[in-house]
């Protein structure tokens, strides 16, 4: 059997290593064909740092490592390209003079790596430019940033700290447009957009695919998926839980599926990629979510604003909400959305609107305890409509019906 990718983010060492890769590589190969500056936003936990390594390993031209996938049956030259990565989640954010440094550090690590020194003095922006504009006298440079939002999300509490953050931030992201000539591909990913903070305003040729039907299958995995890679995890946890495939399947989904990331009725509903591959490994089912997909900010920030916990199942909110991510004045549902605690469920032609609602098993109880967290001096917790009960967590069964229904 190949290895589970818990916690694998890097495409070659899980390709190396036998681990199991669900091939993504055929949609990969339409990102890259289609466009060349893009903008993915997804709740954490659903792979964007393993996309943004597999791209660096096309752009890089190490074909062997694409043997017997999609994308080695495809036109594509495998032309090498320079690859400037950088994860934001890796960069110290204490303050905004330790963002810079870290910035400048992790740049002038990657200019060693092709020989290039850059200047002590150049600030983060210039650094990335004399950078971007050194390697493409080889090859235009394939741009990736991931996590683009991390040091904004971890201060988003403290808002004075977030805008100064913000504002450091947006100064590095503005001089990418000017690097167009130098670049063959950029994509920035996070959680969420700060479109009313202007850190884009300077980076307005981004194509964001976040809402778009043709990638929304991108991240996350189908059923069909599940059952063509994990054949033998399933026969395991299926004889360890005294199921058969088909009643295991159907908790699978009842616990783990239900994501959808576009407007089209037709398309295909995701699983947790996280958490499927956390059930295949313990074989049992448990609510892997909060343990490990729960940002600390958001806790933070229901805790700062005193949110109210409501009952969000069916509720609207336009394409504005659903991107919207303002340092001081953050709609519940749009957070919620936008870190996997809601999905969309249907688009309103008449309105525009986007029709949200609870995924699955495992968000519902993740937000009972998100409750618990902020709240933990109450009693009882009132989550979507139902009384959570704090000393056992559990949720009422006619919620699970719900989700079984739609």
């Amino acid at each position: 059997m190949k290895k589970l990718s818990i916690g694998i983010q890097t495409f070659s060492k899980l390709i190396k290593e036998n681990y199991i890769y669900v091939d993504k590589t055929d949609i990969i190969h339409q990102l890259i064909s289609r466009g060349s500056a893009y903008f993915l936003s997804r709740p954490r936990r659903f792979g964007k740092s393993l996309l943004v390594s597999t791209l660096a390993e096309i752009f890089r031209g190490n074909k062997e490592l694409f043997s017997g996938l999609a994308i080695d049956s495809l036109p594509y030259d495998w032309e090498q390209h320079p690859v400037v990565l950088i994860s934001f989640s890796d960069i110290s954010y204490t303050t905004p003079t330790i963002l810079e440094n870290g910035i400048k550090l992790y740049l002038q690590r990657r200019a060693q790596e092709d020989n290039i020194t850059l200047n002590q003095e150049l600030n983060p922006a210039e650094s990335l430019q004399e950078l971007i504009v050194q390697l493409a006298k080889k090859n235009p440079v394939a741009l990736l940033i991931d996590e683009y939002d991390y040091a904004i999300l971890q201060h988003i509490h403290n808002q004075e700290m977030a805008d100064t953050i913000r504002e450091t931030l947006k100064k590095f992201y503005t001089v990418i447009k000017g690097l167009d000539p130098y670049l063959k591909f950029v994509l920035l990913t996070g959680v969420s957009k700060f479109p009313r903070t202007s850190i884009f305003s300077g980076l307005n040729n981004l194509n964001d695919i976040s809402l778009d039907a043709k990638y929304n299958n991108l991240l996350g995995y189908t059923k069909s998926e599940i059952t063509g890679y994990f054949p033998d995890y399933l026969a395991s946890t299926a004889q360890q839980n005294d199921y058969d495939i088909n009643t295991l399947l159907h908790n699978i989904e009842l616990w783990y599926d239900g994501y959808k990331f576009c407007s089209a009725s037709s398309a295909t509903k995701l699983y947790n990629p996280f958490s499927v591959l956390l059930l295949f490994s313990k074989e049992r089912f448990a609510n892997y979510w909060f343990e490990t997909g729960t940002p600390t900010f958001l806790i933070n920030l229901i805790k700062h604003h005193n949110y109210p916990m409501q009952d969000f199942e069916a509720t609207q909110a336009s394409e504005l909400e659903l991107g919207m991510f303002d340092v001081h004045t953050i709609p519940l549902k749009t957070l919620l959305y936008q870190t996997g605690y809601l999905t969309i469920r249907e688009y309103d032609t008449f309105t525009h609107n986007y029709i949200l609602g609870y995924p699955n098993k495992e968000t519902i109880n993740s937000l009972s305890l998100l409750g618990l967290a902020s709240q933990s001096s109450n009693k009882k917790t009132s989550l979507t409509g139902i009384a959570f009960d704090t000393t056992t967590k559990n949720v009422s069964e006619v919620v699970y019906k719900q989700i079984e229904a739609n």
